[in-house]
């Protein structure tokens, strides 16, 4: 079904914006914790994307910093539907919206994104930050 679907491409696009920092690193020639903090400072929205790779990938989080994120009752799908611009060309008349639903992210400190903006922020990032 369409709808079960939408928790996957949360998570796998958590797991690609975060891993973007391995290869940014490694291409930098900086340590991969350094890296790490000195990203996330710059762009607050990569935390959030570490919970998710984190929580999804392991059962039980131990490091103090992710605990309080729960992948299991912090993620979810809404009924609300949001609309999302596909086929976006430069100077294109096309417009081709396609409603989706809504899928809530919850971070550690509390704070709720809407995954389509939070993950809108990451790609803005990452243009800047690889351009």
């Amino acid at each position: 079904m369409y709808g079960e679907a939408q928790l996957d491409w949360v998570f796998d696009m958590a797991i690609t914006a975060w891993h973007m920092v391995d290869w940014r690193a490694i291409e930098t020639g900086e340590q991969l914790g350094g890296a790490q903090e000195r990203l996330k400072a710059l762009c607050p929205e990569l935390a959030v994307c570490e919970q998710l790779c984190n929580g999804a990938k392991h059962l039980k989080l131990r490091d103090p910093e992710l605990v309080p994120f729960n992948v299991s009752s912090d993620v979810r799908q809404t009924d609300d539907l949001k609309g999302m611009r596909l086929d976006i060309q430069a100077g294109s008349a096309n417009v081709d919206i396609v409603l989706t639903p809504v899928v809530l992210v919850i971070d550690r400190e509390r704070r709720e994104w809407e995954a389509i903006e939070l993950f809108g922020r990451v790609l803005m990032f990452w243009r800047r930050e690889l351009a």
